[in-house]
């Protein structure tokens, strides 16, 4: 289906998806490179999965990732035999994604149409009073691969672009400036003969041997550096296994070597032999420059602080977004929450009542002891983007076309203990306590959100709601409390969540989550050594402290922040060097112009504040389009940002007060060289 071969054995086959076939099992390569170290030798080996053998059967190649970090593929009917609770085991049947290919010409709109036509008949499948109402949502393989990460390697992709252009610049200002200072040089070669074209062709190949040299370095750095960069690459960006220096990466360097030669070499060449002989050939003291030479200087000046200002205003953005996600993390109190994965033996605690007593009985061991403040079971890994949805519900009294209008839930099934462990706050009601068991009446909590939307104006407290359609068999479930939202699913937003007693559902928590402000190795001494004297056949899988999951989340934006503003500090720099070069070399063309101000009276702070006003007014130029781009492209931003308005005042403002001290920097110099001319030896040469 996705055209891909083994690098290795074979793939899974239809004889392999019957009940009774041997359990066999195709690994990713990322498994039989990091497990396997790479070996030939991996078919036929035999791996245990939920106590159940299986057989290795084929390795597949790099490049396929699909469904997302998989590490292995197995059968349908191999699943079956591995799952131990029956309500999983009838979902592996049922709650299944379809990959197709399409047929040639067929677009994804077409096959959505066609797919929608075909949702009535499929509904006809559902049970009475329950139907599913499809509907289907079809995605590019592209897409889904790379879809959400598309957006930030753009952005990074824009960025190093603009840093190429504020260097591009820079080098084309200093070309320009020494071009300046060999004017008369050129004028003594045109003078004797030379033609203007010969003289172009020597400044190109000049500045092309300089990109070319660089070309060459930057691609050998790449290579050097590479392997680094890709450990540093937070979890989660598709295919970085299959980066690497090929001939498409050779080829791409020496096209844009050769773009950079044409950016920074061509016009300044040109530029630097359109001269006058006269003025030139008279050698007058302090050089020369012309309106037009000067005004290419301050306009590429100009485009670098605007470029520099922008990528800046967005590096301010993203950390301003990361900080707010950071302190997300800090209000969940993820320094006192650990998260402890358990491995129940599947057999051994298939029966639902035998897995919910062990735990039971594990969380009031663990809370007897005076490292532990509380315990409770749960389903899924926090801040994973894992859980359960209900993706319909009815409130008592809604129409089904009212009901079809409700959120889609994060269904969560908690144990009693779970708000005191998590500290999550009731608005109203209670929390369930042990009393809410399978045979009594069916309660819930909603989050705050869910409430107001579905009982605005009114008290949630007895109200009653359903999973599904209000004719669904699932039970009515009487609301006894109101919780506060909570970013336990994902950290970005809280959830609309429905929240039902672990007795009253599946009861399918295996993992544990302790409030505890004790160090994590005493933690994991305490947890397992509860674990062996209840049952040594169950193993504590590692630790892991909330803070570090937490991490998970943050790593895509934390590499946004540290990137972009890494491109913007250098954009910066480079913008600060082509300032620095501009009112240097405007100094060293004007000296004649600052010695007879100076000899007519001028102080050394009037010729200051010359150069400084010529300076600000360059910056000034270049911050207000500089502004302007970046709120223009904040918009593009919004999407990566979190709790952040695309025009924040204090991202922006941090931007104006950065370019004011890189500018002070910048222009000190120059306005030292300019305060220190001597009029005497100007005078006497005139």
């Amino acid at each position: 289906m996705l055209g891909v071969r083994p690098i290795l054995g074979r793939a899974l086959t239809s004889q392999d998806d019957v009940a009774g076939a041997e359990n066999v099992l195709v690994i990713a390569h990322g498994l039989w490179r990091r497990r396997y170290g790479g070996s030939h030798d991996v078919l036929g080996q035999r791996v245990v999965l939920n106590e159940q053998p299986f057989r290795i059967v084929g390795v597949m190649p790099p490049d396929v990732d699909y469904p997302r970090h998989v590490e292995a593929w197995m059968t349908v009917a191999a699943m079956q035999t591995t799952a131990s609770n029956p309500t999983f085991k009838a979902a592996m049947a049922r709650e299944l994604d379809l990959l197709a290919r399409l047929r040639p010409g067929v677009t994804i709109r077409q096959a959505t149409a066609e797919l929608s036509a075909l949702a009535p008949q499929l509904d006809a499948t559902s049970a009475p009073g329950d139907p599913r109402g499809f509907v289907p949502v079809l995605q590019s393989y592209r897409e889904f691969v790379v879809g959400d990460v598309r957006p930030t390697l753009m952005l990074l992709f824009a960025a190093v672009g603009c840093v190429l252009l504020i260097a591009s610049a820079n080098v084309a200002t200093l070309l320009l400036v020494r071009g300046a200072a060999r004017q008369r040089e050129f004028a003594v070669r045109a003078a004797l003969g030379a033609a203007p074209d010969r003289l172009v062709r020597q400044l190109v190949a000049e500045s092309g041997v300089l990109s070319l040299a660089a070309g060459v370095v930057a691609l050998a750095a790449t290579t050097w550096t590479l392997p680094v960069l890709l450990r540093w690459l937070p979890g989660g960006l598709p295919r970085v296994e299959v980066i690497r220096i090929d001939a498409g990466v050779a080829v791409f360097s020496l096209a844009l070597t050769l773009l950079v030669v044409s950016l920074a070499g061509l016009v300044p060449a040109v530029a630097s032999v359109q001269v006058d002989l006269t003025t030139h050939l008279r050698g007058a003291i302090g050089g020369t420059t012309t309106p037009a030479s000067q005004r290419r200087r301050h306009a590429l000046v100009v485009a670098q602080v605007a470029l520099a200002v922008m990528l800046v205003a967005a590096a301010g953005l993203l950390v301003r977004s990361l900080l707010r996600l950071q302190d997300i993390g800090v209000q969940l109190a993820t320094d006192k929450l650990v998260y402890v994965p358990v491995d129940l033996p599947s057999r051994k605690y298939a029966d639902r009542g035998r897995r919910t007593r062990f735990l039971a009985d594990l969380v009031a061991y663990l809370e007897a002891t005076p490292v532990i403040a509380a315990v409770t079971p749960i389903n899924t890994a926090p801040f994973s983007g894992l859980g359960w949805d209900a993706p319909t519900f009815a409130a008592e009294g809604q129409s089904a076309e009212r009901a079809k209008t409700n959120p889609t839930l994060n269904l969560e099934e908690i144990h009693p203990k779970y708000f005191r462990a998590f500290e999550v706050a009731l608005v109203r009601g209670r929390a369930f306590t042990a009393d809410d068991r399978e045979e009594t009446m069916p309660v819930a909590i909603v989050s705050a959100d869910v409430a107001a939307l579905t009982w605005p104006d009114e008290d949630p407290i007895g109200k009653r709601l359903k999973m599904g359609s209000p004719d669904s068999p699932d039970p009515w479930r009487t609301v006894v409390g109101v919780a506060a939202p909570t970013r336990y699913r994902e950290i970005r937003q809280p959830r609309a969540t429905l929240y039902v007693p672990a007795s009253q559902l599946l009861g399918a928590a295996h993992d544990l989550v302790v409030r505890t402000s004790a160090p994590l190795p005493l933690v994991a001494d305490v947890v397992r050594s509860g674990v062996r004297v209840l049952d040594p056949d169950v193993h504590v899988m590692p630790l892991r402290p909330f803070s570090a999951l937490v991490d998970v989340p943050l790593a895509r934006p934390r590499l946004n922040a540290v990137l972009i503003t890494m491109f913007g500090i250098t954009s910066l720099v480079l913008a600060a060097i082509g300032l620095y070069a501009v009112m240097a070399a405007s100094v060293r063309l004007r000296r004649r112009e600052i010695g007879i101000r100076i000899a007519l009276g001028a102080t050394a702070q009037d010729v200051r504040r010359l150069v400084l006003g010529e300076g600000a007014q360059l910056v000034g130029l270049g911050s207000a389009l500089g502004l302007g781009l970046a709120v223009l492209t904040s918009r593009v931003l919004r999407g990566l940002l979190f709790e952040v308005q695309p025009l924040d005042p204090l991202a922006f403002g941090a931007t104006v007060a950065l370019l004011v001290a890189v500018t002070g920097l910048a222009l000190y110099r120059p306005m030292r060289q300019a305060d220190r001319v001597d009029p005497s030896p100007l005078l006497r040469g005139e």
